[in-house]
């Protein structure tokens, strides 16, 4: 079956979409929420659960204006080059720093905690990994969603659980608490990294039947997946109390560090943990390499897809290097936080000009 054709179902959207969410979620999420102003944090969780489903409503809007198209050729379609240029360009920028920093801080996450002595450069080895999965198209990508989410999802889930066996609910500030004032907090919209999984899959809407649905799957996977996400950072505050999962940078890997059972045959739970949402790193970095790799195509079409894959999965390679520090990837995530929002609104603009668009032929 010719690749550009290859139809995606609702299902396999929402396994893809449910493998960013555990690749983004588990790390620095936790720490940010718990840094909200307020300490209201199932109120900052499902306000952003609510806008990332706006968000993805709008991106299926816009796509469903052209079915068959990409939402870069979308854009295009609708808005012409200068449109493209005010959507590809940010979208590159972005993209490619999300890769850089969630393949760094993955590989650091690892280095501290399970291989201490492993040099960083073969730690990210999940970059070349990803090029080579993004290079084999939606095809690929689809069938290793398939496997990582059934190997992934039900391990995530069944830690999660196992870290209900010592939890401390006199610690119960976190229910009581319905303050708003985590709406002024800068943090708080650093954490928007977590919804914005549906912009991965820009260069996926010509693979939908019905790319106009396709913020339904989002909602599904997002749904589904916010027990566990309220998991990773109720279960810490409800183990060590808020001030000191507060004061850790990984409070949920510290929650898994305290896991303790004699009937428990695998004694190392966090490094069981970590192999698997690296799985799911791998996938999520197909993904964007994917719709970085169409949105430069969308730009430059006379590039040849193999040197767009190749220039993409070195550049991030070797960015990834050249990070730093934590603090780094922490300040760069705050930095991301407009652009990430542009992109997010930008579906409007392009709805608001073909509404326009649409009344001035019906006038002429």
């Amino acid at each position: 079956m010719n690749e550009a054709k290859l139809p995606l179902s609702d299902g396999q959207y929402f396994i893809l979409q449910l493998a960013v969410f555990g690749a983004t979620s588990y790390f620095l999420y936790p720490y940010l929420i718990l840094h909200t102003d307020g300490g209201s944090y199932w109120m900052p969780m499902v306000t952003g659960l609510i806008a990332g489903i706006v968000g993805a409503r709008l991106f299926s809007g816009m796509m469903a204006q052209h079915p068959g198209l990409d939402a870069f050729a979308v854009v295009k379609r609708v808005l012409g080059w200068p449109g493209l240029l005010l959507f590809a360009l940010p979208y590159s920028w972005y993209a490619w720093r999300a890769m850089t920093m969630i393949a760094r801080a993955h590989a650091e996450i690892v280095s501290m905690t399970i291989l201490h002595t492993t040099p960083l450069w073969l730690l990210h080895c999940t970059i070349p990994i990803a090029t080579l999965l993004a290079a084999g198209g939606v095809a690929s990508i689809g069938r290793a969603a398939a496997v990582f989410v059934m190997v992934g999802i039900p391990l995530t889930v069944g830690i999660t659980l196992l870290g209900l066996s010592n939890l401390d609910f006199t610690l119960h500030e976190p229910w009581r608490a319905t303050d708003i004032s985590y709406l002024g907090s800068k943090t708080f919209y650093t954490s928007s990294f977590v919804w914005v999984g549906f912009l991965y899959l820009s260069s996926c809407g010509d693979h939908s039947r019905s790319p106009g649905t396709l913020w339904k799957p989002y909602a599904a996977a997002a749904l589904c997946f916010l027990p566990v996400l309220a998991g990773a950072i109720y279960l810490p505050v409800l183990t060590f109390g808020v001030g000191f999962a507060k004061a850790l940078t990984f409070p949920f890997l510290s929650k898994l560090d305290s896991i303790s059972h004699y009937w428990l045959v695998i004694e190392n739970l966090t490094a069981v943990f970590l192999s698997v949402v690296i799985l799911l790193v791998i996938l999520t970095l197909s993904l964007m390499l994917h719709s970085l790799a169409a949105a430069l195509r969308a730009l430059l079409p006379f590039l040849p897809l193999r040197f767009a894959y190749a220039a993409v999965g070195a550049g991030t390679y070797v960015s990834a290097l050249l990070i730093p520090s934590w603090g780094w990837i922490e300040k760069g995530i705050w930095t991301d936080t407009p652009v990430r929002i542009y992109l997010v609104l930008f579906p409007s603009a392009v709805w608001l000009w073909s509404r326009l668009a649409g009344r001035r032929r019906q006038r002429a």
